[in-house]
């Protein structure tokens, strides 16, 4: 099993090596960089995750798309938000988005979470993205996916309001409040709140 790391050398880059070695043993960590297409091309067969700094000096978009399509984990690392690509990124559905400045604890549970099948979407970027994905249609919800009351759980949500709003909103109590936004996770298959409020606009279910 096998992580890639696609970095332009540096103390950064060493450092999330030295990170990933430590805390994900089972697997073999490799770095990469500009002048390793080819050898990330070659190689994507034995690639378990492949995590890309979208500032690397070589063909990304490609390199994405070669990943997606041998059903490889992909996450794009992006440095400044006021990136012009950020838009078609986001609408690829990526594993995961980290954003430079993520610490080491949130660093390792994104890419813990990745490789169990979650995504992964850094809190700085979920505004943008958020706003990306509010342009989209009406809303078209799935049959039989979300109770009624999930539906209305996840919409208020969206919206921003915190659990106590939430239970004073639909006359019910923060632990049922706790216990649907539990299982709304469940069923979405996501880690927090934040990524129940993105998955829901990404597929179209709610608009802000």
């Amino acid at each position: 099993m096998k992580i890639a790391v696609v970095k332009e050398p540096s103390l950064l880059r060493e450092g999330v090596i030295k990170i990933l070695q430590e805390h994900f043993c089972r697997y073999e960590i490799e770095a990469y960089s500009s002048n390793d297409y080819g050898k990330l091309v070659e190689e994507a067969n034995s690639t378990d995750l492949i995590i890309i700094d979208i500032d690397t000096k070589l063909n990304i978009h490609s390199l994405i798309d070669l990943y997606i399509k041998r059903n490889k984990k992909v996450i794009v690392w992006i440095p400044t938000i006021n990136q012009a690509d950020l838009p078609v990124l986001f609408k690829l559905k990526l594993d995961g988005y980290f954003y430079n400045g993520i610490n080491k604890e949130e660093l390792l549970f994104a890419i813990s979470s990745v490789l169990d099948g979650k995504s992964y979407i850094d809190q700085s970027l979920s505004q943008i993205l958020l706003g990306y994905y509010a342009q989209m249609n009406q809303p078209e919800k799935p049959d039989g996916v979300f109770s009624h009351r999930e539906w209305e759980v996840i919409e208020l949500l969206a919206k921003g309001y915190k659990n106590e709003q939430i239970a004073n909103f639909l006359y019910i109590s923060e632990k049922t409040v706790k216990n649907y936004v539990s299982a709304i996770m469940k069923k979405m298959n996501v880690s927090d709140r934040t990524n129940i409020v993105l998955t829901a606009i990404k597929n179209n279910w709610v608009v802000l």
